[in-house]
């Protein structure tokens, strides 16, 4: 992006797990994002109105693939909750993750942007903590005043604006 080969990148990051941005590049938030924890029908939290994530201590996890952010960003997580998590499962796709669940192959963190129609058979309970995903439009400082920047900016923040609203 700092060499100008990207105009505008929409990216994120994670309240506990934050994204530096060089300098150079400049950040709006776009939204915040609810994650629910994904998990079997039958499983022994699924009546619960809200979980801990130390709830989980003892499950099979599915996640992110390595080297992703939020492979990183969960691995940090369960870590600093003292779980050494157990990850059963690699999918980089919410609808992949949550058919893994579904098939009872362990639990997930299922952010609410994205994930889609969710199958039969898989439960989402709100997290206690107040974990939330962050999503921010990044650009370069010296493209602030490109009249098309501005315009995909703004946009992106009423449409952030709209999925924010109850």
């Amino acid at each position: 992006m700092l060499r100008g080969d990207t105009d505008l990148a929409v990216v994120l990051d994670w309240s506990n797990k934050r994204l530096p941005v060089p300098g150079g590049l400049a950040k709006a938030e776009l939204l915040d994002d609810a994650p629910d924890i994904a998990m079997p029908a039958g499983h022994r939290l699924a009546g619960r109105a809200e979980v801990d994530l130390e709830d989980f201590a003892d499950d099979d996890w599915v996640s992110w693939p390595e080297g992703e952010f939020c492979y990183d960003w969960l691995m940090f997580t369960l870590r600093s909750k003292g779980i050494e998590p157990r990850i059963a499962h690699l999918a980089g796709e919410h609808h992949t993750q949550l058919a893994l669940i579904a098939a009872g192959m362990g639990v997930c963190v299922a952010p609410r942007l994205g994930r889609g129609p969710v199958p039969d058979g898989v439960r989402l309970v709100p997290v206690r903590q107040k974990m939330r995903r962050h999503v921010h439009a990044v650009w370069r400082t010296d493209a602030d005043r490109r009249p098309s920047i501005r315009a995909a900016v703004t946009a992106l923040r009423d449409a952030g604006r709209e999925l924010d609203a109850p």
